[in-house]
């Protein structure tokens, strides 16, 4: 946890502890609303304190566990999700290997786009029978 969020903890965490405190009756609270205020505060005090307090000396977050790696920095991490360029295979067979994916793909998107083609077609046909016109590229009510 940053140092400031848990400055702020500690902070709000005493706020509330005091103000729990200072309103604190031994004998009972007669107002309701002041009673569940006095005891939602001291809850929150009571751990919102501590915490703040463990938070801000613990030291640095790590998810390493022991005999882990280490979390990777900014720039190693950056490095890795860097796409690495595909390698090229010269040789004939790699070639044809490429040509036979690129062929799939082909008849791939050659399927999606008759398919867009039909569903463009079906709903521009019921417009038609709800009454729409088609004028100059937009659609317009008889």
């Amino acid at each position: 946890m940053n140092k400031k969020i848990s400055l702020g903890c500690v902070i709000v965490g005493a706020a509330f502890l005091g103000y729990g405190l200072m309103n604190f009756e031994l004998n009972g609270i007669r107002s309701t609303t002041l009673a569940i205020a006095v005891s939602m505060s001291l809850v929150l005090g009571a751990t919102m304190f501590p915490y703040g307090l463990y938070s801000f000396f613990k030291g640095k977050p790590t998810t390493a566990n022991k005999g882990e790696k280490p979390m990777m920095t900014a720039k190693q991490l950056e490095k890795a999700n860097k796409k690495k360029a595909p390698k090229t295979n010269d040789t004939s067979v790699g070639l044809m290997r490429r040509e036979k994916e690129l062929e799939t793909r082909r008849k791939e998107l050659e399927s999606l786009l008759a398919e867009a083609i039909k569903e463009e077609q079906a709903v521009e046909e019921q417009l038609l029978n709800k009454g729409w016109v088609q004028k100059d590229g937009s659609w317009a009510i008889e």
